[in-house]
């Protein structure tokens, strides 16, 4: 019989972090995470706090053990249009791309005994789009790209897999879309996609099945990024 594995989730209350809690907990897994919300699911095993706070971090890594064999870097706040407030831009940064890797930081040890796997939430806002409202949104999760694939160089000596998954429009609460979820002129599929199908992206990349994906990104934005600008009917 296979051990138990065991993941740390941030931004588990709700959207893309919750949807991967509670499919990693379907799927057998021991699953600790972390939000500032106590709504989470149940059957976790929850720290409430800030996830780019370092030491909620080493609170979650106490709580795993030794052994770390999945850690999902989903929380992040959303874009905002104040673009010229240096104090919202120093917060962006600081939650969408210093927590991630404070949190690598920190579980990188168990993560090495456990040969596991790193999955940050992304967005192809940044990497693919610009952003005229939220260009720090932009900055942080272009750099999380970049993060995810540096961070796959320096874990790969300890069987560490790093890996991103960039989401177009997803219905969620993160961020309130400008057209319906069923109807997206500006989405080849037409739709917006779901908290589940992303955290199944995700739960492939923690799994065996991706034992050789390291340093890759995932798109699951139902062909947004392929698409034209002038096809793109915003």
């Amino acid at each position: 019989m296979n051990e138990q594995r065991t993941a740390i989730v941030t931004g588990a209350a709700s959207g893309i972090g919750r949807a991967t809690a509670e499919r990693l907990l379907r799927d057998g897994w021991r699953v600790i995470v972390i939000d500032l919300l106590a709504d989470v699911p149940a059957r976790a095993e929850a720290i409430t706090g800030d996830a780019a706070d370092s030491s909620v971090i080493e609170s979650a890594i106490r709580l795993a053990g030794d052994r770390l064999d999945g850690l999902v870097c989903s929380a992040g706040l959303p874009p905002n249009a104040a673009w010229e407030d240096a104090a919202a831009w120093d917060e962006l940064l600081r939650v969408d791309l210093a927590g991630p890797y404070r949190a690598v930081l920190a579980c990188m040890p168990a993560l090495s005994a456990a040969h596991g796997s790193v999955v940050f939430v992304g967005s192809i806002v940044g990497p693919i789009e610009g952003s005229l409202r939220s260009p720090g949104y932009a900055a942080a999760k272009s750099g999380l790209e970049g993060l995810a694939h540096s961070l796959a160089l320096v874990g790969a000596a300890g069987g560490v897999r790093v890996n991103v998954v960039e989401p177009g429009a997803i219905d969620t609460p993160l961020d309130p879309p400008r057209f319906p979820a069923h109807d997206r002129p500006d989405v080849p599929l037409g739709r917006m996609g779901t908290a589940d199908e992303v955290a199944a992206a995700i739960c492939f990349l923690l799994s065996d099945e991706a034992s050789y994906v390291t340093g890759a990104t995932l798109r699951v934005d139902g062909g947004r990024s392929v698409l034209s600008a002038a096809a793109n009917r915003r």
